[in-house]
């Protein structure tokens, strides 16, 4: 899809320069920093839409879904074109003036803020268009749209729930088990070794923003079609997204989030090289890894010898877990580990460079 768009963008240029216009219909905000901070700050669900140029179609109705957490969806859709809707997600956050939309490693959209609180798209050399034409988003409120695409993640099935972890946000969605949910299950089950393992999964399916009979309203995905499932592998983990990172223990297995929260050293883990070190919650620990692909080893590792009755059990699951690991999965900004079963052991979330 981004191919594509970014095709018609440059075609879109090309002939809002033929027509000749050169004066700006939307333009960027005059105090675009201040109108930016707000954004950021609000970090409230919102929703924003626009008929947006394209050279061989009426327009593309494009709307964009901005979610607190820091998730977008984006589904442009090509008026006039048998199967012409595509639709993405990925990280959104503020630079400055501009909004910036992360899509995979090196696809990233650019919006500038505008006066009336909307988002004008930019060139593909990253500065705002100027034109006559209308490449302006305009804010909604939030009136979150259904999202149809092909998602890569990590599908894990128990006590008759399911959950997927899609592997560029990290985003966690519920499974609603309507058709074919029966064969996916059969699937997992007949490539999963232990109940609640994960399961690598490609498939075609929808999201929809809906409020559950427990819990706050949250995108529900179903799905269409099963592309492919792949055991024994995860979301990846590049070397250059991981080392030299400070990274915060957040989920850990037979330990609750809130014995974690309440830690007063929260344990974390960094490596280059082939170096681990960290700190334990209670202790500074250190030795090799290795990562082969998806493939994880530690150890062995060595830790100083303080005693702290009041983690001890958490500091002993977490040594436990790293004579575990055996598998490492980067999904978003989260770093998860599993056993050889494909159990998930931790996550841990990748510490900003500015705390």
């Amino acid at each position: 899809m981004s191919n594509m768009s970014g095709l018609s963008l440059s075609a879109c240029i090309a002939a809002a320069l033929f027509i000749g216009g050169c004066s700006s219909v939307s333009t960027p905000a005059t105090d675009v920093s201040e109108v930016a901070e707000s954004t950021t700050a609000q970090r409230v669900n919102q929703s924003y839409s626009g008929l947006l140029p394209c050279a061989s179609c009426p327009g593309i109705e494009t709307h964009l879904d901005l979610l607190s957490d820091g998730t977008y969806f984006l589904t442009e859709t090509y008026q006039d074109r048998p199967e012409g809707q595509f639709s993405r997600l990925g990280r959104w956050e503020i630079d400055g003036e501009r909004l910036l939309l992360h899509h995979g490693h090196d696809n990233t959209l650019i919006y500038f803020a505008t006066d009336n609180g909307g988002w004008l798209q930019a060139d593909t050399q990253g500065r705002p268009i100027v034109s006559q034409l209308n490449y302006e988003l305009s804010p909604l409120g939030w009136q979150p749209a259904e999202v149809s695409l092909e998602l890569d993640g990590m599908l894990t099935y128990m006590a008759d729930a399911a959950f997927v972890v899609e592997c560029s946000t990290g985003q966690g969605f519920p499974v609603v088990m309507t058709d074919p949910w029966l064969d996916i299950e059969r699937t997992y089950l007949a490539s999963s070794s232990a109940g609640g393992s994960y399961l690598h999964t490609r498939a075609q399916v929808t999201l929809n923003w809906e409020t559950p009979e427990e819990g706050p309203a949250r995108h529900q995905l179903r799905f269409q079609q099963l592309k492919e499932t792949l055991p024994a592998t995860t979301c990846g983990s590049p070397l250059a997204d991981l080392e030299h990172y400070e990274w915060d223990l957040v989920e850990l297995d037979g330990i609750t989030p809130d014995a974690l929260q309440a830690m007063h050293t929260r344990p974390f883990v960094r490596f280059s090289g082939q170096q681990l070190s960290g700190h334990s919650g209670c202790n500074v620990l250190a030795g090799p890894i290795q990562l082969e692909g998806e493939r994880l080893t530690l150890g062995p590792v060595a830790s100083t010898r303080m005693l702290c009755q009041e983690v001890a059990e958490i500091e002993f699951r977490f040594l436990q877990l790293l004579e575990q690991a055996s598998y490492s999965s980067l999904e978003g900004t989260q770093w998860s580990w599993y056993d050889e079963d494909m159990t998930r052991l931790a996550s841990f979330r990748r510490k900003p460079v500015n705390e």
